[in-house]
């Protein structure tokens, strides 16, 4: 009985210790991922996406959870972990494309996507991300008709002062080029416009792409316009995504000076006591619209302000009375700071003002009754009068050229008779009228 019972506790032992020892390899009793013995992988390894479309990423092997990592994930950002097997990624458009790349390469930039698995194995794809909705794609100014070249005989001027061009761009969506599609053009700085192709032009047009996925317009620049940077969008009208590209405009050549006509003004009166007055027009030539305009002094207006036409077109006004009579000048300016002066002057007139008649008032001599008036007329002198009574019952006064003159009352025979004087003046000169009317009136 004991050999037997020692026999039994050693087969229990054994059978205990083969049970650790399978269950330490990982043997069948083990509990967790089927997948823990196999190398991590990240299909695919290599590749482009393109930005804004979702790509699908697999990942087998190792022991979840997996962590993943991207070394840009402003471009491709990615979950922390996942206990998943797959994984769908969005791409950003790289606002930096990589270098090296040869002329007409897709424009991309490598990421690196790194995932670990709960066993400490690690794997990373290298992800190429590709601009994507016309991105990078850029737009092409020729041919053109402005006729300046380079020393080398190549142009250099993507579109000119009153030239047209041919403006180029292929519809590339995710790698693909895309026919009869429409896109629409659009003016969104600079003085240009595109022509229509049934004639006439205007701040936008549609055109639709080739069955290559090409697409032509043509912008005309106005005449006469300096050097500057125009702005155009290009908008892909399905979707509304859109992209803005600027160019040069080659402008005229300017002198930086400008050409105001008349360049003097002068206002004369008629009389040696009168200043000039009235108003002219001045244009101005040369330069660049719209042109502004002020006078130095306020005795002389300048109108408008701003004129946009080419030439400019100012009217300058004077309105003066007696001397001393107003001068200034007016100084104009065109966007660019070129700058002009017209001189204006107001002078009085050469001729003597008439020489006035005498002085006179007529009647001199008035009789009244109570609460009664009369009038007399004055003429010539300076032309202004005034008047002064010598009895308080007997009042004067003036409305231009006639003077009235009242006994007070009230009304009725009255009784005695008394005679008063009535000066009338014009400053230099008195003249008097005698007022015979009733001493007392009831």
């Amino acid at each position: 009985m004991k050999f037997r019972s020692l026999t039994s506790l050693a087969s229990a032992l054994f059978a205990l210790i083969a049970a650790l020892l399978l269950t330490s390899c990982g043997g069948g009793g083990a509990q967790g991922n089927p997948n823990n013995s196999a190398v991590l992988t990240v299909s695919p390894t290599t590749g482009t996406i393109f930005a804004g479309v979702p790509f699908p990423f697999s990942i087998t092997g190792g022991r979840t959870p997996y962590l993943l990592s991207s070394d840009q994930p402003g471009i491709l950002p990615v979950p922390a972990q996942t206990d998943s097997n797959s994984i769908q990624l969005v791409a950003a458009n790289p606002g930096v494309i990589d270098t090296g790349l040869a002329p007409g390469d897709l424009p991309v930039r490598t990421v690196n996507l790194t995932v670990r698995s709960g066993d400490g194995q690690a794997a990373t794809a290298v992800v190429k991300v590709a601009q994507n909705f016309l991105t990078g794609y850029g737009v092409v100014f020729s041919p053109l008709t402005c006729p300046i070249q380079t020393s080398g005989g190549t142009t250099g001027i993507q579109a000119c002062a009153g030239g047209e061009t041919s403006v180029q761009f292929n519809a590339v969506f995710n790698g693909a080029l895309f026919g009869d599609r429409p896109f629409k053009l659009q003016v969104l700085k600079g003085p240009f416009a595109f022509v229509f192709p049934q004639g006439g032009t205007g701040d936008s047009v549609v055109v639709n792409s080739d069955h290559t996925g090409h697409i032509t317009a043509i912008l005309q620049v106005t005449v006469g316009v300096p050097t500057q940077i125009a702005v155009l969008r290009v908008q892909d009208v399905a979707t509304g995504v859109y992209t803005d590209f600027a160019f040069t405009i080659t402008g005229v050549g300017n002198s930086g000076t400008i050409t105001p006509i008349p360049s003097a003004l002068t206002f004369t009166g008629n009389l040696t006591t009168d200043c000039g007055v009235g108003s002219s027009n001045v244009l101005v030539f040369d330069g660049t619209p719209p042109y502004s305009a002020f006078s130095s002094n306020p005795a002389i207006s300048v109108t408008p302000s701003q004129s946009n036409s080419n030439p400019g077109q100012f009217t300058v006004s004077v309105n003066a009375g007696a001397p001393p009579c107003p001068t200034g000048t007016v100084i104009i300016t065109d966007a660019f700071g070129a700058r002009a002066t017209v001189a204006v002057t107001s002078s009085p007139g050469s001729a003597k003002p008439p020489t006035p008649p005498s002085f006179d008032v007529q009647p001199s001599s008035l009789t009244l009754g109570c609460a009664q008036s009369g009038s007399v007329t004055a003429v010539g002198g300076s032309g202004s009068y005034s008047t002064n009574s010598g009895n308080p019952t007997v009042t004067a006064t003036v409305s231009g050229n006639t003077v009235t003159i009242t006994r007070a009352g009230p009304a009725g025979p009255g009784t005695g008779t008394e005679t008063v004087t009535v000066s009338v003046t014009d400053g230099s000169t008195i003249k008097t009228v005698d007022v015979t009317a009733p001493a007392t009136c009831p």
